[in-house]
This record gives C-alpha cells, structure tokens and sequence, in this order.
C-alpha cells in the first residue's frame, strides 16, 4: 500500500511538473468559548520533490502564509475558515523539519501547522461589553435554557472545497475534526461521521469527517454549565460591584454609612441587654 501511494504521488509530480504534493491536511476546531470563538490546529502534510527540498528549508523561519502558497503553488496551504465569516487573530504557522528522506530519489517529507483564534465580529455597548455579530463566527450561540448554551456551525464559516451545488467536499486527504466542550449533548449532526452510531440527542467528545460531501452540513450542540458555577459567578460579580462601589467618588461616604448603621445598631442591642439584667 505504501509502495502504491509513493508511485500515485511520483506521477502526480511527473504530471504537473511540480516539486511540492500535497499528501494529507487536517482541520482541527477546539476550546470552544461561550462566545462561539475557538481555536484553529490545521496539519498540512507536503511531499517535497528535488529542489523544493531547499525552497522548504530557506522558508523555515516564515511566519507568511501567501509566501508558502505561493512557492507550493498548492491550493490546500491556507486556512480553511472564511475571513469574511470570521476573524483571525493569534495567527502562526510553524514549518517543522523535514522527515522520512531519500537522498536517492530526492524526496522528503514537510509539514505546515497553522494555530490561530476563529472569532466573532463584535458590538460594543454603552456599557463597554463586547457583543458578538449575528451571522459571523464559525458557531452562532444563543442561551435558550438557564444556564445553557446551544451552538450551531455556520457551513459558510468554513473554506474547504465546493460541490457545484455549494456543499462542502472533503477529499480523501482532507480531514475535519470538531473537539467539543466538557458536558456537551449533540442535538443535531449531518452528516454522521462513520464512528458516530449514538442516538441524538447524545453526549459525544469527539467529531471527524473525512472523504465525504457534506450536504446540509448541520452540527447543533449544547453545553449546560454546573450550578455551582452559577453560585459562585453570581457572588463573585456581587462582591465585585461592592468593590466598585466602595471605591467610586462616594465610596468612602457610603462606607462611613454603612459603619454608623452597624455600630448604632450594635451599641443598641449592648444597651437592651444592659438594661435587661
């Protein structure tokens, strides 16, 4: 099988006359936030050819995707969210060395890992918050139920290859893979992948696609958080905003307020037992 897929890809270089094959690419969407922003691993797997052995070397210490584009020639090296869906942010790309060499035939094996941050465009309110845009991002979020979160993908976020119809194609060499949250109930998913054999709603980790057309492409998932987190949030924004308060302009008023009533109701409650015995 190796032997095979080594002459599928010496005659896809001996067609195209080029000195870099793609040979694997994997999408890898992780540490989703409650805002729908998440991060973005991507693994593009390069064959290298003769002279591309020193072009990938002397690019080593790039951190430019279009100058990798540009000199693989290859359509795949780049990412594979759509910016005008989503912003990036955080963004690298970091070549690892070169592995798995035939200094015979001049061949050898490279690597791109793309990190960065997928997120939604935001809204700022009088307030200062940040609202996250409907329509941008790779998930839409929206709090339906007391202390729980739904997500659902939005197709167009995403950059893979398009059928004439629309739908996204992963080829045999794509993957996508979806790292879901802790305590995470899958309501909706089209299509299964092929590990994927639960009834819906289920809890499920872990989701990956690979050589399919994704028609329809829907993934709708929930994620409730414990109550004990509510408690604390909701004492930790209390003592918060006491603490803003304390040390606004009034603060030090209110404080020597807040003393009188405690030492008034005090000295009246000492005097009552006083009196009592």
């Amino acid at each position: 099988m190796r032997v095979l897929k080594f002459l599928a890809l010496l005659l896809l270089i001996s067609i195209s006359f080029g000195e870099f094959v793609l040979e694997e690419v994997t999408v890898y969407i992780h540490d989703i936030q409650p805002d729908g922003s998440a991060k973005v691993s991507e693994s593009i797997k390069l064959f290298l050819y003769d002279e591309a052995n020193e072009e990938y070397d002397n690019g080593f210490n790039r951190n430019d995707l279009s100058f990798w584009s540009t000199i693989t020639e290859i359509q795949d090296v780049k990412q594979h969210v759509n910016p005008a869906k989503v912003e990036i942010s955080d963004f690298i790309v970091r070549p690892q060395p070169r592995s798995k060499c035939n200094p015979i035939q001049g061949t050898c094996h490279g690597e791109l890992i793309l990190e960065y941050t997928a997120k939604p465009s935001y809204n700022t309110t009088q307030e200062g918050d940040k609202v996250p845009i409907e329509g941008t991002g790779l998930f839409s979020v929206e709090k339906y139920k007391p202390r729980t979160t739904k997500y659902t993908i939005d197709p167009e976020a995403l950059s893979f290859t398009k059928t004439s119809k629309g739908s996204l194609l992963l080829e045999e060499n794509i993957y996508l893979r979806m790292g879901l949250p802790q305590e995470t109930v899958v309501l909706d998913l089209n299509p299964k992948p092929e590990d994927i054999d639960a009834d819906l709603p289920a809890r499920i980790n872990e989701l990956e696609w690979n050589d399919i057309i994704l028609v329809k492409f829907s993934v709708v998932f929930e994620v409730e958080e414990p109550l004990e987190k509510e408690v604390s949030e909701f004492f930790y924004d209390l003592f918060g905003s006491i603490q803003e308060i304390l040390t606004g302009e009034y603060g030090g008023a209110l404080l020597a307020i807040i003393i009188i009533i405690i030492g008034g109701y005090l000295y009246i409650t000492i005097e009552k037992r006083t009196r009592g015995s």
